[in-house]
């Protein structure tokens, strides 16, 4: 699997993340005192818990790009490009109306990931009723960093 996690050297996102890891407290914004944060980054911002989620069909029925460009899935199975997780599981938002008084509430979060020298905010719901987090299949393009890819190569512009 070519999920690869930012250690905060990357040349394409180090600026964007301030040379901090992608499970860097800090970067994501979580306080490890806070029972939900705690949880993030105990059970779901570690390697092993995000290689697992990029595998689900949610990851891997995501299309950066649009309809009709590559899926996600494509990327993570591949052995010729990186997917490289540059913020893990952060910014919690309520889904308005899903919350009772047995179950809780669902959330809202994202990861941020790097393709290429573009930042892509790939979302994910926890669930209040199973206390578990899910990947969607929907991401959105964040900020273009670079126009040098993985591999070292720069987007050629056209000559006038």
């Amino acid at each position: 699997m070519s999920v690869t996690f930012h250690d905060g050297t990357n040349l394409l996102y180090r600026n964007y993340t301030g040379h901090r890891a992608w499970n860097s407290t800090a970067l994501l914004g979580l306080n490890p005192s806070l029972s939900y944060d705690k949880m993030l980054i105990d059970d779901y911002n570690n390697e092993a818990k995000m290689k697992e989620l990029f595998a689900r069909p949610g990851a891997q029925n995501c299309h950066p790009g649009g309809p009709g460009a590559s899926r996600l899935g494509d990327y993570v199975n591949s052995d010729a490009r990186d997917v490289i997780v540059v913020k893990g599981l952060h910014q919690w938002v309520e889904q308005v109306g899903t919350g009772n008084a047995r179950s809780g509430s669902n959330y809202q979060l994202h990861i941020t990931f790097g393709l290429d020298g573009q930042l892509w905010h790939l979302y994910a719901t926890y669930y209040g009723d199973s206390q578990k987090v899910t990947f969607s299949s929907q991401c959105s393009a964040g900020e273009k960093v670079s126009h040098t890819d993985h591999e070292g190569f720069s987007k050629q512009g056209r000559r006038k």
